[in-house]
């Protein structure tokens, strides 16, 4: 199988997914176009990628897709944790990682949606969803909250299928290691790129996708020209002074140094393709070797995680840190992108000590 995309304006504005006789797999393709007025363009790369590894399942197994029940779901999940375990062969590099948790729910989202899609169009009677879904009481541990009677006898849903995420720390970057990565910096492109990571909290295909134009001097501002998200694209960000000061040194050196005849910001500075936009591949090439010079383990995403974290320790409120991030729901905001430094944690537990003491003498007199 293989996806394709879809131009307009020499714009991707979609994929289709192509089965094993070169033909699109027809209801992959109008779910997909369902989806395109609400979703991102990367993220209906996304699930047409996904989707493609359950076709690819479904099509070496010899089920059809309608076919579908909870239990060719559950092989379906098994497949993706390890193909090999499964009678059906499936070829995957012996080093490539084995899929994280996180994924592979990742993954089971759209081919759930897609099947909600069939239902709703009646093109099945098999609600998946409902056999995917339990009812469970809502337990209330410890205290119980006002009006608690009112939610007794309430039920969550919880699903069957989804695995259990491990949940790691982000790490985010402290000064000293912040200054060491920008004094690593081999030329103006690349101080430019990652101190504008850090100063606005800009996604790495965000940067990248930039045109001059995008930046406001005046004011501090720029325009987020593509997003993977809808609330994400089209947004402002601001930067400070410095990190302005620093792209109008980077246009006079690199782009009229060179005599750069492009609008994106951010250019390849050598080899074949000089002039020509900077790629994510080349991008995350620079990031490796500012890690591996500095043995700071970090990635462009780090820089943005460290944008939120620093934000929220200065009080900023998360409705306006969810803005600036681009985010959809302030959950994900709160969840993924708000961690408390070590310095906040130590410098909030000292002052809980004070005041604890405080009342203390003051209850003693």
């Amino acid at each position: 199988m293989d996806i394709y995309e879809i131009r307009e304006n020499e714009e991707i504005v979609n994929y289709i997914l192509i089965d094993s006789n070169g033909k699109p797999v027809i209801p992959v393709v109008k779910y997909l176009k369902f989806l395109k007025n609400n979703k991102a363009v990367n993220t209906l790369k996304t699930y047409c990628y996904h989707l493609k590894l359950y076709f690819e399942f479904l099509e070496q197994k010899k089920v059809d897709y309608l076919e579908v029940d909870i239990n060719l779901l559950a092989d379906f999940i098994g497949w993706l944790q390890n193909p090999r375990s499964t009678n059906i062969l499936f070829h995957q590099k012996s080093k490539k990682k084995k899929r994280t948790a996180k994924t592979i729910n990742l993954i089971m989202t759209p081919v759930l949606g897609f099947y909600d899609y069939l239902y709703r169009l009646e093109k099945t009677e098999n609600r998946i969803s409902d056999k995917v879904e339990k009812e469970i009481p809502v337990k209330n541990k410890g205290f119980k909250p006002f009006l608690y009677h009112l939610t007794q006898g309430d039920n969550e849903k919880k699903n069957l299928l989804k695995l259990k995420e491990h949940k790691k720390r982000i790490k985010i970057l402290k000064n000293n290691d912040l200054n060491k990565i920008i004094d690593s910096c081999k030329n103006l492109r690349d101080l430019f790129l990652i101190n504008l990571l850090y100063d606005t909290g800009l996604r790495i295909d965000e940067a990248l996708s930039l045109w001059i134009e995008d930046f406001n001097i005046s004011d501090k501002s720029i325009k987020v020209r593509k997003s993977k998200t809808r609330a994400g694209e089209g947004r402002t960000v601001y930067a400070s002074s410095e990190t302005m000061n620093l792209f109008q040194d980077y246009l006079f050196e690199i782009h009229d140094g060179n005599g750069f005849d492009t609008n994106f910001v951010f250019v390849t500075l050598q080899g074949k393709n000089r002039g020509e936009p900077l790629t994510y591949g080349s991008a995350k090439a620079m990031v490796d070797r500012l890690v591996e010079e500095t043995g700071i383990k970090f990635t462009p995403h780090t820089l943005r995680h460290t944008f939120a974290t620093e934000l929220h320790d200065e009080g900023v409120d998360i409705a306006i840190i969810q803005k600036l991030l681009g985010h959809e729901q302030v959950q994900t905001t709160i969840s993924l992108y708000i961690h408390p430094s070590d310095e906040t944690i130590r410098r909030e537990y000292e002052k809980a000590q004070e005041n604890k003491k405080r009342k203390e003498d003051d209850k003693f007199g």
